[in-house]
């Protein structure tokens, strides 16, 4: 009786607690740059590549090819694809294959951005599925798509789809044409399916 009053007592005046807001997103990593007396680039700092972008600079068939490979239903959905998320949890529950995600792009946004560094069990699985449901509240479904899209891994130090786009073409995102965002993608499916590992 003693053990269990605590819990009751909490749960009886759980109407009383603070809802549980999302923290501020923290800011972007950005380049220093050195430049000669002739305002030519002599040197470039940076603790991780990344170069934030805004949604309206990624050409359609780029952003297209992320969305197909990442997310094909984002613009549907609240913040959770939930066939999916039962599909992978029963897989992952029935076989020793490797395990499947079932992550959409606003649950790979709070889990990169809120949920770095926790043990990922059931309980890191529902906070990330409610935090995904208070960010699409938060946020438009742009704002969250152009932070996922400043923010993800694509290898070679390179964290956002500018990085990427100089680091594996030298070209700036809006360059790219099709074949090349079809490429990013793929790079971009093979470094998540290393993370889920």
């Amino acid at each position: 009786v003693l053990a269990v009053a605590p819990r009751v007592w909490r749960i009886a005046n759980a109407h009383e607690e603070l809802p549980v807001e999302l923290p501020e997103f923290a800011p972007l990593s950005q380049r220093t740059l050195v430049y000669d007396v002739f305002g030519g680039v002599i040197a470039v700092f940076e603790r991780e590549n990344s170069q934030p972008v805004s949604l309206g600079e990624v050409p359609p068939d780029v952003l297209q090819a992320i969305l197909a490979v990442e997310d094909n239903e984002f613009f549907l959905h609240k913040g959770v694809n939930v066939r999916s998320l039962v599909r992978a949890t029963l897989s992952n529950f029935a076989s020793d294959a490797p395990r499947q995600g079932a992550s959409t792009i606003t649950q790979q946004v709070v889990k990169n951005e809120l949920l770095a560094g926790l043990e990922r069990d059931g309980r890191y699985k529902l906070l990330q599925v409610h935090y995904a449901l208070m960010l699409e509240k938060k946020l438009t479904k742009e704002q969250i798509l152009e932070r996922y899209l400043n923010t993800i891994f694509f290898g070679n130090n390179a964290y956002g789809l500018q990085a990427a786009a100089e680091v594996y073409f030298g070209k700036s995102v809006g360059e790219l044409d099709m074949v090349q965002g079809a490429f990013l993608a793929g790079v971009r499916l093979l470094h998540a399916a290393v993370e889920e590992v």
